[in-house]
């Protein structure tokens, strides 16, 4: 196991890191571990992880993180769930929800989602979002009123 004194975060962490895929490597189906995660490639499914998992720059992960931590500095295609903190790169991209106790977001990082947190903490589970039956969750645009074209 390598020692990690600093990721992708400009904050410090410091830790175990056991587990690595590579900017080369690809992975489809849920990915579970103990340890902390890094990830550089590709990921198609979920993640859940006891302890912290990043996203590095070239990462991609279609897909639900659930993890004690989370550091987005890749693309994210799912919820983040974080008992304690949520980290977004400004290179992150994340379309899709995120609950934490603690959030922080650098200028410059693309969300698109809700976000939710509580310094207390939050379970480990995935926030749910009950919208109006009028709306239409895909585009967030009033399904009774018709979409036009904007004209350039």
């Amino acid at each position: 196991m390598a020692k990690w004194t600093r990721l992708t975060s400009s904050e410090s962490f410091s830790g175990d890191m056991s587990t690595l895929l590579a900017k080369d490597a690809e992975i489809t189906g849920t990915l579970k571990t103990q340890g902390s995660l890094r990830i550089d490639g590709r990921v198609v499914g979920d993640l859940i992880c006891s302890k912290m998992v990043t996203i590095g720059t070239t990462g991609i992960v279609e897909g639900n993180i659930q993890a004690e931590s989370i550091i987005v500095a890749g693309r994210v295609k799912g919820s983040l769930v974080a008992k304690q903190k949520i980290h977004l790169e400004a290179s992150a991209e994340l379309e899709g929800d995120l609950s934490a106790g603690k959030l922080s977001i650098q200028e410059g990082a693309k969300v698109r989602g809700h976000a939710a947190t509580d310094e207390k903490g939050v379970p480990m589970s995935r926030p749910t979002i009950t919208l109006p039956p009028d709306i239409d969750d895909v585009n967030m645009v009033p399904r009774n009123r018709p979409m036009t074209p904007v004209s350039s």
